[in-house]
């Protein structure tokens, strides 16, 4: 039987309780794989995903919900990371829930819910694609059936749930985006999905910060948003003044505690790069410890005149929120 995941609201309020965008809870313990029926193999690892090759192993499935999930909850709480201000204020706790600290999803955090997107999700669609399974997973270059092929490049792949893309790549978040083998790759199949669904123009992209995600496996949110107050903004901004990234006024949202920049495509109709707008800006915390690093977020938003722009978000508002619910 396969079960398919499904998308859920989440409120910052509830994320103890409940599963990121995308994700199944799954808690089976007969050691079968909810897509391939395989009983009792071994645990595929982290270096099995990473090097695309799931053939012969089980995708972890159990990822109990918290607060029953003591495992993953560690001691020190859940891994609080130590900087220096101006805000958001040290330590920063990420959401993520995890048993090994700072070191993304390694195989000690294989059944975490900070993991789940790794271990389970692309870890299915991996399955599928090499067994030649019908799926709506869909990767970006093509992952082919059968055996990796030598020197094959890392894929961004849209997840079943079909509103979030991660990579083969092993990174932790926004913050080690720079060492995915394409920055802008994920951004550019998140584009193509809208494109491809005819949504265009009412979609949207997002990134969480550091500070907002709840998963430490990188991950782009893929959502259509029509009544987006962020769209509305940028409409009424002189593209003019936006050819490079710089900052947009956002008091005119309800929220409070969002910053914004952006950069507007050259011409309409045309996508654009935010991987690598991403990469430069960081740039400017590379070998310190402020605490601002751990605000940056992302997203991707069409005007209403078919311009795309590309959003770098400063502020303690998850970017999850300014372009996917704002």
């Amino acid at each position: 039987m396969k079960i398919y995941e499904h998308c859920i609201a989440l409120t910052l309020s509830l994320f103890l309780a409940t599963p990121v965008f995308g994700q199944r809870f799954i808690n089976a313990t007969n050691g079968i794989n909810p897509t391939n029926g395989t009983q009792n193999g071994r645990l595929c690892t982290s270096d099995d995903i990473a090097r695309r090759d799931v053939r012969g192993c089980t995708c972890p499935s159990t990822f109990p919900a918290s607060p029953n999930d003591l495992v993953c909850v560690t001691p020190s709480g859940q891994c609080p990371i130590t900087c220096n201000p101006p805000p958001p204020p040290s330590p920063v706790i990420p959401r993520a829930q995890l048993s090994q600290c700072d070191a993304g999803c390694v195989d000690a955090n294989s059944e975490c819910n900070g993991c789940f997107i790794w271990f389970s999700s692309l870890c299915h669609c991996l399955q599928d694609f090499q067994s030649g399974n019908q799926t709506t997973c869909i990767a970006s270059p093509p992952i082919p059936v059968g055996p990796p092929r030598t020197n094959q490049s890392a894929s961004w792949v849209v997840l079943s749930s079909g509103d979030l893309i991660t990579t083969t790549d092993l990174i932790p978040g926004i913050l080690q985006l720079s060492s995915a083998a394409d920055v802008d790759g994920g951004f550019r199949l998140g584009q193509d999905t809208l494109n491809s669904r005819g949504i265009r123009d009412t979609g949207t992209l997002a990134i969480n910060s550091v500070a907002t995600r709840s998963e430490e496996q990188i991950h782009i949110h893929v959502c259509d948003h029509p009544g987006s107050a962020v769209r509305r903004i940028l409409d009424n901004l002189p593209r003019e003044n936006y050819n490079t990234t710089s900052s947009v006024d956002l008091s005119a949202l309800s929220q409070p505690s969002a910053a914004m920049s952006c950069r507007v495509s050259s011409n309409a109709g045309q996508d654009i790069n935010l991987g690598g707008d991403i990469v430069d800006w960081l740039n400017q915390y590379a070998g310190n410890t402020t605490c601002a690093q751990y605000n940056v977020g992302a997203g991707v938003v069409t005007d209403s005149n078919d311009y795309s722009w590309s959003c770098i978000t400063t502020g303690d508002r998850a970017a999850e929120d300014l372009f996917c619910s704002d």
